[in-house]
């Protein structure tokens, strides 16, 4: 997710010849690799394959986008490589080693001399990325952001002129107390108390039930109970007993909820002239831009880090910690419906997990919200890499910054190289928060998986 200085693995760092054939290794490698494909397609259906794909191409884009601007700028790139871990299969252009390995979980871009803690043979010095103008160590670590929210920008249009949304906006208010249920999972205790599509829930134990997203919280913690349900068919009320038992979910899990999927009403869908739709994406997108920083902050307060960290600890319960919160973002977002434009639940971060959880919720109502879902999550890869901390994106740009101030300030015609040793302690610590997000947030999504209530 940023340009790589220091991802390496164990595999010997000389590169195979363009016409050298695979090793032996490598082709098991490759074919562990494609048995986890075929598992995950034949566990999850295609969209699961798509997800994983699609997280892989936005992360390839990102690197793609350090990659074209560094090539420009003239510095040396020595390794373009989609996956980590060991190597696959790769071949040489030039300079440049491209090729795949083993982990499909994103891509890198390998530029020499990222800062001034590398060595680099002399020879090389002069096309390192520290030794380049300003504005070139600029672009090179922005052009990876840019493409994107570029990404982003396009998907909305696709999402406006061609597929086309509800009111002809993708941030347009929805109101998500008009909604009914849309559909009943077979062998589920709903489908056995005679809830049918057409229903409104309206109670649940005798709590209120508004929007489709109050549902979790009063259903997680009561799994395998019976619970009331009240709801309204032709405008008549009625309450039923419904046993909260479990039943093959359709990406073969099993699930232990109600089992129903809501339908918002009065949702007509409205496609905008290709035209106009260009400078209404970037508005759009903007928007979307806002929430999302809206989300973050939101979440990095005393009282959402106090929220996620008690449904980190009542995962196993089942319990969701409360929020009034209505917006939608791709970190920080509201996942639990299959609602089909949105994905509500409760503020949480996401892991991978999480975000295929979501994605493959997402895809079970159509292309539509699977595309929404990849333009937050392409706002939130390019919000988060402008964090101005190494080792994002943004560290360097802040570095690039107080590098070009110290110039002038001292009247320098040379580059003055910031000290990055003093900036390690704080480095490793950015490093160790992302990792406890990493395992908190893949604990949760495993304990607490993201579902239908």
């Amino acid at each position: 997710m940023t340009i790589a200085d220091e991802r390496q693995d164990d595999t010997p760092p000389a590169p195979p010849a363009a016409d050298e054939r695979m090793t032996g290794a490598q082709w098991v490698r490759m074919g562990i690799l494609g048995g986890l494909l075929v598992l995950l397609t034949a566990t999850t259906g295609i969209w699961g394959l798509v997800i994983v794909l699609g997280i892989v191409l936005m992360i390839f884009l990102h690197e793609l986008g350090h990659f074209v601007a560094a090539k420009r700028a003239g510095m040396q790139v020595t390794e373009f490589f989609i996956g980590f871990g060991p190597r696959i299969w790769s071949f040489r252009r030039g300079e440049t080693e491209y090729g795949f390995k083993v982990v499909p979980a994103g891509a890198y871009v390998k530029i020499i001399g990222m800062h001034a803690l590398e060595e680099v043979e002399p020879a090389d010095e002069g096309r390192t990325y520290r030794q380049g103008r300003f504005r070139d160590r600029f672009c090179v670590v922005v052009a990876g952001v840019a493409m994107n929210f570029l990404a982003a920008i396009v998907l909305i249009w696709g999402l406006l002129a061609l597929s086309g949304v509800p009111g002809g906006s993708i941030t347009a208010e929805i109101d998500h107390g008009r909604w009914e249920i849309g559909k009943i999972f077979p062998g589920t205790g709903a489908e056995a108390a005679g809830l049918r599509a057409g229903d409104k829930i309206t109670a649940v134990e005798g709590d209120p039930v508004v929007e489709f997203i109050d549902l979790r919280p009063l259903i997680r913690p009561r799994r395998g109970d019976t619970v009331d349900v009240t709801y309204l068919r032709n405008g008549v009320s009625r309450t039923v007993p419904v046993a909260l038992r479990p039943y093959p979910g359709e990406d073969g899990a099993t699930e232990c909820c109600l089992g129903v999927q809501e339908e918002l009403l009065d949702r007509d869908m409205e496609r905008v002239n290709p035209i106009a739709a260009v400078p209404q994406s970037f508005a759009e997108f903007g928007t979307f831009t806002v929430k999302s920083l809206q989300g973050l902050g939101r979440f990095f307060t005393p009282t959402g880090l106090s929220n996620f960290g008690r449904q980190v600890v009542n995962a196993n319960d089942g319990e969701a910690a409360p929020s009034d919160d209505a917006s939608t973002t791709a970190s920080t977002g509201r996942p639990g419906t299959r609602s089909g434009e949105q994905v509500e639940g409760e503020d949480r971060l996401l892991s991978l997990i999480g975000v295929f959880q979501v994605g493959t919720s997402a895809a079970d109502t159509g292309v539509r919200a699977l595309l929404l879902l990849f333009v937050l999550l392409n706002i939130s890869l390019g919000i988060i890499n402008l964090v101005p901390l190494l080792p994002f994106d943004g560290g360097h740009i802040a570095i690039a910054m107080y590098e070009k101030a110290q110039e002038r300030r001292r009247q320098m015609r040379g580059r003055y190289f910031a000290d990055v040793a003093r900036l390690l302690p704080l480095t490793y610590v950015v490093v160790f928060v992302l990792a406890g997000v990493f395992v908190t947030t893949t604990y949760l999504d495993l304990a607490d998986p993201l579902s239908v209530p």
